[in-house]
């Protein structure tokens, strides 16, 4: 029945199932915590528990904390970018790049760069008044990556889908904006 599960989410980390395989910063199910489950088809599901009631003794790994100034606060609206590729000047990426998305000029999540098929948050607005600014079905989240090589924030070109909708969940590839060096009319 795995290959009817396409993803699964919970509160700013999630896993998509790509070819079978997984991909994401969804690792293990934590006890008490909920998750949202997106299938291809109908299938059966039946859990019967284990003998403490837990799924699984194994806790959630930490997602990397990224700096203050591109945190987020965590709402009841998010979505999902899976980013398949990123690169710089042609180079891609390393784990101490900071990639950033934006709705307008609101960070509204961030993930430091962990290979093929990162998973950025996206929040959206809640009733939570500090979600103001946050994203709306149809805004269209920009992304920014902090190069840590050079300590300079790139923009970013997106490849695939970039308007947010809730429980979205979007497979892209990011490169660097190139800005033409020479201009000529002929």
């Amino acid at each position: 029945a795995t290959e009817n599960v396409l993803a699964i989410i919970g509160e700013g980390i999630s896993a998509v199932n790509i070819a079978n395989n997984w991909y994401g910063s969804l690792e293990t199910f934590t006890g008490g915590k909920g998750y949202w489950l997106n299938a291809a088809a109908d299938f059966d599901f039946t859990f019967n528990g284990t003998a403490d009631g837990l799924a699984r003794q194994a806790e959630q790994p930490p997602v990397r904390e990224v700096p203050e100034a591109y945190s987020y606060v965590q709402t009841t609206k998010q979505a999902f970018y899976f980013v398949k590729s990123a690169t710089i000047h042609g180079e891609p990426l390393d784990e101490e790049d900071l990639m950033i998305a934006y709705n307008g000029d609101v960070v509204v999540g961030s993930r430091y760069w962990n290979g093929e098929y990162t998973d950025i948050p996206a929040m959206g607005v809640d009733e939570n008044e500090m979600s103001a600014g946050y994203s709306n079905p149809g805004d269209e989240i920009t992304f920014r990556i902090y190069d840590a090589s050079t300590g300079e924030f790139v923009e970013m070109e997106v490849e695939g889908e970039s308007n947010w909708q809730d429980i979205g969940m979007f497979v892209i590839k990011l490169s660097d904006k190139i800005l033409p060096t020479e201009v000529s009319l002929g």
